[in-house]
């Protein structure tokens, strides 16, 4: 085979279908793989993230590469895709070895995606350009959607990777830090009450405690809010609300794992999911390229039945 033709339209199409489903195979496995040893021996196992990320990370990196050589293969030749993919590859390595971020799936994802990205940008802009009619209105309404995907697979995956966890015991009255994360939390106080309708000798079928919480980040107070503990009387089971700040940039989440009312003391789970962002912005963008790929539809047939008429 002539190497001038080994990176064609259609190997690459191939190989980014090939690579799409071996990625679902993976995930698929791992989905079902729990439900088959608990069938077969009892058992209960769980699969979490890292099974996941160890085993489709690597596939899924691919397949951004060859979305990337898909999108330009027609507009250059295959010997310079060849070159765009070494380079990629090559810088992507370089990132790994430099680490900027401090997160390997992360410092590798850099470059793939901001080539991808690119090259999403550069098709749009030349469907705007030199597109008309129905023809203008799928393809913007296409690539917008592909625009919105790429940012749904960058927020899943930089937000995963780089969310921050950890749980400390807080006391009424007192300030507690968390480890490698910025923020802080006050419990101001605790307030319990029983709920719903009597129950045996209770005056309520649950009793809830709702702590008041103050945010602190980097020093500074962020914001304030409760969660609560709910103790369901009835069904014998606990259950908590939690309290939620989602901002453009990443997402902060508490909740309460159990308290002890005598002794004042809360254990409180808090996490921060950074990048959070760019997921909620993918999934909108990929529902405005379905709206104009509606809403050009629906103007052509009516600039078409004006003209018949």
């Amino acid at each position: 085979m002539n190497p001038k033709n080994l990176i064609s339209r259609k190997n690459l199409i191939f190989a980014t279908v090939t690579a799409f489903g071996i990625l679902a195979a993976l995930i698929t496995i791992g989905m079902l793989t729990p439900l088959v040893v608990q069938l077969l021996s009892g058992m209960q196992i769980g699969m979490d993230a890292t099974y996941f990320n160890n085993r489709a990370g690597p596939i899924a990196g691919l397949l951004v590469i060859l979305l990337c050589a898909c999108l330009l293969v027609t507009y250059i030749s295959g010997r310079y895709i060849g070159v765009l993919l070494g380079s990629i590859v090559l810088l992507s390595a370089l990132m790994a070895v430099l680490s900027p971020v401090g997160n390997m799936l992360v410092d590798i994802s850099i470059i793939p995606m901001i080539a991808v990205f690119a090259a999403s940008l550069y098709r749009l802009v030349d469907v705007i350009r030199n597109r008309s009619g129905k023809s203008r209105f799928k393809g913007i309404g296409a690539h917008v959607i592909h625009i919105g995907i790429l940012l749904v697979i960058f927020g899943t995956i930089f937000s995963s990777a780089m969310k921050v966890e950890d749980s400390a015991v807080v006391s009424i009255g007192e300030e507690t830090s968390f480890e490698g994360i910025p923020y802080s939390v006050s419990v101001m106080g605790m307030a319990s009450n029983f709920e719903g309708t009597p129950y045996d000798n209770y005056p309520g079928s649950s009793y809830a405690t709702n702590v008041g919480l103050v945010i602190s980040k980097n020093g500074n107070e962020f914001d304030r809010g409760t969660v609560r503990y709910i103790t369901d009387i009835k069904w014998r089971q606990t259950y908590t609300s939690t309290y939620i700040n989602r901002g453009i940039m990443e997402e902060v989440f508490i909740a309460p794992k159990a308290l002890d009312e005598n002794s004042g003391e809360v254990d409180l789970y808090l996490r921060v999911v950074p990048f959070i962002g760019l997921l909620w912005a993918g999934i909108y963008i990929m529902l405005g390229g379905m709206c104009i790929l509606l809403l050009g539809s629906t103007v052509l047939k009516e600039g078409e039945k004006e003209v018949a008429a």
